[in-house]
């Protein structure tokens, strides 16, 4: 049973994105302000070319995907008390430890309140994600009376509902945390959607069609932030249509990945990606702080990547990588018998099953 060694792969890309967004290392390529609108706009596009935010749409539909593989291919239930404790080990422990390490190095910071860190920095998608986890175990019965895809048209006119009867916001904080996840929550449910229909993913695009996904992807996200910023529309109203589009553009890649393996260095990346999106703010900060390398040319910013990806690694190495050998070892599915001689003698072509439960 091989990996789904793309799905490494496109959290080491949405990452990367994401600190390149949040960094502001990019040069600005083109002066603003000029008298020709045409040119004014395209001066304005050129310099936001990366933006962070509709980057986190394709992680949900990921995270989704990773969460709900192991059940839909197996025809189990979801162990709550298991789930939920993997879910706390895997994905809390190195969060809290982000947390204390801000605290440390910011005692100004809040936890607990209006103010606190968890929801004013890149923190609040996991704390959506993690209203998603408690919900899960729900879902997971529910989908088999129900149905998924009548569960994600719902929540999608649900979400959509509130995004056009809330009043305008330009930050997910101005939606608040319940709002946030009730209009992200179909996004991530794409995911579960995607997992379920995996198997079914035969024939293969062509490396020209991938390209065009990607290139549209890329298209999507740069669009989202045009209209967030230059056309009044914010990333509250258009989360939905990246996710959507996320959604085809991941089964894209998974279908491509069948005859063409993922870049290994990608891959690679992709393990230690969350560490990279817990800690990339906070070495942001600290170079804000201390006014290092962010002063003359917009260019020298760039430098700033190098502290950020070695941060980011040895804390994978130190955090993230015992946190996860640690949630392995609480079993997902059940606690007797093996799960890998019962998932070979159900279905021993599934591809990616086995990675699926490691990475959940």
């Amino acid at each position: 049973m091989r990996r789904f060694q793309v799905i490494d792969a496109l959290r080491g890309v949405l990452a990367f994105w994401v600190t390149v967004g949040h960094a502001n290392v990019l040069p600005r390529l083109a002066s603003v302000g000029q008298n020709h609108g045409t040119l004014d706009f395209i001066a304005r596009g050129l310099r936001s070319i990366v933006w962070g935010p509709p980057a986190v749409m394709a992680f949900l539909v990921i995270s989704g995907f990773c969460i709900h593989y192991p059940f839909a291919h197996t025809g189990r239930r979801c162990q709550v008390l298991r789930f939920y404790g993997r879910r706390c080990v895997r994905i809390g422990i190195p969060a809290a430890f982000t947390v204390a390490m801000f605290k440390l190095m910011f005692p100004d910071i809040v936890i607990v309140g209006n103010d606190s860190i968890l929801w004013h920095s890149p923190l609040w998608s996991v704390l959506c994600e993690e209203i998603f986890y408690a919900l899960y175990p729900i879902l997971n019965r529910a989908s088999r009376s129900i149905g998924l895809g009548r569960i994600v048209l719902v929540t999608f006119v649900v979400a959509m509902a509130v995004t056009s009867l809330a009043p305008a916001t330009e930050e997910w904080v101005d939606l608040g945390i319940l709002g946030s996840a009730t209009v992200l929550w179909p996004v991530w449910l794409l995911g579960c959607y995607l997992a379920d229909r995996v198997s079914a993913l035969n024939n293969t695009p062509s490396a020209s069609s991938v390209w065009a996904w990607r290139c549209g992807a890329w298209m999507v996200m740069w669009v989202a932030e045009l209209l967030h910023f230059h056309g009044g529309v914010s990333q509250t109203r258009t989360c939905l249509w990246v996710g959507a589009f996320s959604y085809f553009w991941i089964r894209a890649e998974i279908r491509h990945s069948a005859a063409q393996p993922a870049w290994p260095t990608l891959v690679w990346a992709g393990r230690w990606s969350y560490s990279l999106y817990l800690i990339h703010p906070l070495i942001v900060a600290l170079c804000v702080e201390h006014a290092f390398l962010t002063q003359g040319p917009r260019l020298n910013a760039v430098w700033m990547l190098g502290p950020i990806l070695i941060a980011a690694y040895l804390f994978y190495l130190t955090v993230e990588r015992p946190s996860h050998r640690w949630a392995r070892k609480i079993g997902l599915l059940s606690p007797a018998g093996s799960v890998s001689r019962e998932i070979s003698a159900r279905s021993p072509g599934q591809p990616g099953l086995t990675a699926m439960l490691h990475d959940a």
